[in-house]
């Protein structure tokens, strides 16, 4: 997805800044005028010479503010930069002209020019010789106001982006603290004492699919903010899934649905156990004694489509419109792929009745400015 420039709105500063420095030059100009009527030891007629410098001034405020503006629509289209240079050339070509042309007009309408000073040859090299100063002006104005928002769009890069770091170490201290919620790590336990009297061989190797998602949650716990391979998350889910299993026997099911070639597809870590534990948690209960929880994955368009559901008690109608407001779980999540992604991903809840559908859809690629 492309993304265009922001710009503020207000043009003020920029506007009167531009301002301010064809003010100097009008004045620096007039000065020019004065040192040579001074060396040609002629009359200065100060009424005409300061009126001209006032039309010339007034005409060149208001070129300046169709330049800005004209420049700006510009930036917020994004063109590529041949295409750039070669209209402001042209257009600088064209508003010399009219500019020069409007000086004109406007010191012949209020007495200040002799209009046959400018026929025939002498009005082309009156052009020749006064528009080479307003084209420098319009690419002066185009460069200035470049330069302004260019200033102005690195200094909210690094406001976002410091937005950003304090955001992604509030979510990972709410992550660790989300992952593997303290029931499931009570409810596992007293499985696994449970099991001890009754079959040895399962809670053995309960203890050891416990042990290690516990050492690979703490070895991600490092990572939240980084992207892993998906074989790698799925391994993680799976030893959960397998421990929850174990805990409902018959009760819960599990259907896997994973397109083979996502394997190597980079997503965030740890971000699929958590909507697993949350079907597990909140899908039981007395209406529904025997859960099923679908885990679908897929590709469409470059991007990943990932389809956890259930069938479960599903949302009370009245959070469903604050599901990402209640529960640190979800709403983690949230935060982690809006700080991943931007603006380049989907995450939904939706009521099925029964169950929940959890549906996220990621880019394909690994998220910009993230370790790998």
């Amino acid at each position: 997805m492309s993304k265009r420039i922001k710009l503020d709105s207000s043009n003020t500063w920029l506007t009167f800044s531009i301002v301010a420095l064809y003010s100097v030059i009008q004045a620096f100009t007039l000065l020019r005028i004065y040192s040579q009527y001074q060396l040609d030891e002629m009359e200065i007629n100060w009424p005409e010479l300061l009126q001209d410098r006032v039309i010339s001034w007034l005409i060149g405020l208001t070129f300046i503010i169709i330049i800005v503006q004209t420049t700006r629509r510009f930036l917020l289209e994004n063109k590529a930069w041949s295409r750039i240079v070669l209209i402001h050339f042209i257009f600088a070509l064209i508003t010399s002209v009219i500019w020069y042309s409007c000086i004109l007009l406007l010191s012949y309408l209020l007495g200040s020019e002799d209009p046959f000073l400018y026929t025939g040859k002498n009005m082309l090299f009156s052009y020749l010789m006064n528009t080479d100063k307003l084209f420098l002006l319009y690419l002066v104005t185009v460069s200035f106001t470049y330069s302004y928002y260019y200033f102005q769009r690195d200094s909210v890069n690094k406001i976002q982006r410091s937005e950003i770091q304090s955001q992604l170490l509030e979510t990972k201290l709410k992550v660790l603290q989300s992952q593997l919620h303290p029931h499931f790590l009570f409810n596992t336990l007293n499985s696994i004492a449970s099991l001890m009297d009754i079959d040895v061989k399962r809670a053995k190797e309960m203890v050891a699919d416990l042990g290690d998602l516990l050492r690979q949650v703490l070895d991600n716990s490092d990572k939240q903010m980084n992207l892993v391979p998906l074989a790698e998350e799925l391994e993680v889910l799976q030893k959960y899934v397998r421990i929850e299993k174990t805990r409902f026997s018959e009760d819960l099911e599990v259907e896997w649905q994973i397109d083979s070639d996502l394997a190597q597809v980079k997503i965030p870590s740890l971000l699929l156990q958590p909507l697993v534990e949350n079907a597990i948690q909140h899908g039981f209960s007395r209406e529904h004694p025997q859960l099923k929880i679908g885990i679908h994955l897929s590709r469409s368009n470059g991007h990943m489509q990932i389809n956890i559901t259930d069938n479960g008690k599903g949302l009370h109608p009245d959070l469903e419109d604050k599901i990402f407001h209640k529960g640190m779980g979800l709403s983690n999540t949230f935060a982690r792929l809006k700080s991943l992604y931007g603006d380049q991903f989907v995450f939904s809840v939706e009521n099925l009745y029964p169950g929940v559908r959890n549906f996220i859809e990621i880019p394909c690629v690994p998220a910009v400015g993230t370790n790998n």
